[in-house]
């Protein structure tokens, strides 16, 4: 065994007993009468919870992989592109929808990932209300949620699809995401939003949704999500097509014929 594969088993046994305690954490804050909170962008914000997670997860992972350098969503200053050739990095969402959270809107998770140099070698997300645990590792042919094999949908046909996609903090790249909805709105069965990239391709990878598609992203959105979402049979690019890792600022994932139909859709609208 090497001391990638040795490292990456290490963590995901450290990850899979860290994450439900952290989610422990989120729970009580989701339960709390009141949750303070901060601006930190024109459409975005922080609560207590996420400073509080973020903190209880770099503590322990320094604690236990004190060479491994962390990237939070928390924490990020300047230009975090600095991050991507990184030989080894953890990257943290100490909650992703933030925003379903402070509503009292379940569809929220706790999301770490190894990366090298980019691309993940580890993702582990965890949905404090619901107990749902995902997994998967570069090592493994499939994605795990609570210790049971997912796959994605087989579903083949646009007229049967499910879509899930998501608005961008980033309000320059919104147009790019209404220029796509215009495209398909008319071709599928339905299209979702729902606000927490990390958790809705965990729902992707598990065959509750057969497409993700989203525009602007940062790393600790999909570092895990990702790589779940291919151990779970999805093809995962950036939406034109290019091939996708960590640090790439869109993706598109479906099933194999699926995603070869969205990248056709998605070059006649322009996106």
């Amino acid at each position: 065994m090497t001391d990638k594969e040795k490292l990456v088993k290490g963590g995901r046994t450290f990850l899979l007993d860290l994450l439900p305690s952290a989610g422990q954490m989120a729970r009580r804050y989701f339960h709390a009468e009141e949750l303070p909170s901060h601006k930190k962008g024109t459409h975005d914000f922080v609560t207590a919870a996420d400073l509080a997670v973020d903190k209880f997860l770099i503590e322990h992972l320094k604690e236990r992989f004190p060479e491994i350098p962390i990237l939070t969503e928390e924490t990020a200053e300047g230009d975090i592109n600095r991050f991507a050739k990184e030989e080894i990095l953890w990257i943290i969402d100490p909650l992703d929808g933030t925003a379903n959270f402070s509503r009292g809107d379940v569809n929220f998770s706790i999301s770490v990932a190894l990366v090298e140099k980019g691309n993940p070698l580890l993702g582990v997300i965890f949905c404090p209300i619901s107990s749902r645990l995902f997994w998967a590792t570069f090592l493994d042919k499939s994605a795990f949620w609570n210790g049971r094999r997912i796959k994605v949908s087989d579903v083949s046909e646009l007229e049967k699809a499910v879509v899930c996609t998501d608005w961008s903090h980033v309000l320059e790249t919104r147009e790019e995401t209404t220029n796509f909805l215009r495209k398909i709105y008319g071709q599928v069965r339905q299209i979702k939003i729902l606000g927490s990239a990390a958790t809705d391709l965990t729902l992707l990878a598990r065959g509750g949704v057969d497409i993700y598609h989203h525009v602007k992203l940062y790393p600790w959105d999909v570092a895990a999500a990702g790589l779940i979402a291919q151990k779970a049979g999805a093809v995962v690019t950036e939406i034109d097509g290019k091939p996708w890792n960590a640090f790439s600022e869109s993706i598109l994932a479906a099933n194999p014929i699926l995603h070869q139909k969205m990248l056709e859709l998605n070059a006649e609208a322009k996106v």
